[in-house]
């Protein structure tokens, strides 16, 4: 979502400001240079949810190993990812015109860091019971 609000709503830009001002008084001196532009120019907030904190390295490493996994089982990489998402995050099952199916309660995209590091590990766990080792994940690198 964005707003915008032009150099008319004046009092109402210095009030915004003023307030994250309040809320982030570390920012303070960064904040209160911005009042002088607004007043001419206006301002364009965007107001959006974080994404999860998931890591590029932790879905490359997971889809990987997904698709291995598959080939080994017969399934394809979205059959797998259904499956792994079912037995992580827990499933309900749904009645359609093709019977019932089984639908995971979460999806990955939602997931944090942490709650996509369960979903890999159920992944390993699961290829383990079918004698399909999957190498531990490396440790990210410091930065």
């Amino acid at each position: 979502m964005k707003l915008i609000l032009g150099p008319e709503n004046k009092e109402s830009l210095i009030q915004i400001l003023m307030a994250l001002v309040r809320w982030f008084p570390d920012n303070q001196e960064e904040i209160k240079n911005l009042i002088h532009q607004v007043k001419k120019q206006g301002i364009q907030l965007c107001v959006d949810p974080l994404k999860p904190a998931r890591t590029k390295s932790q879905e490359n490493y997971y889809r990987k190993w997904a698709r291995e996994f598959g080939k080994f089982t017969g399934n394809t990489p979205d059959e797998i990812h259904e499956i792994m998402l079912c037995k992580t995050y827990g499933s309900k099952q749904v009645v359609t015109r093709y019977g019932v199916m089984h639908r995971p309660v979460q999806r990955s995209s939602d997931q944090s860091k942490s709650s996509y590091a369960d979903l890999i590990e159920t992944l390993i766990r699961e290829s383990a019971e079918m004698d399909f080792i999957i190498p531990p994940p490396k440790p990210p690198s410091p930065e």
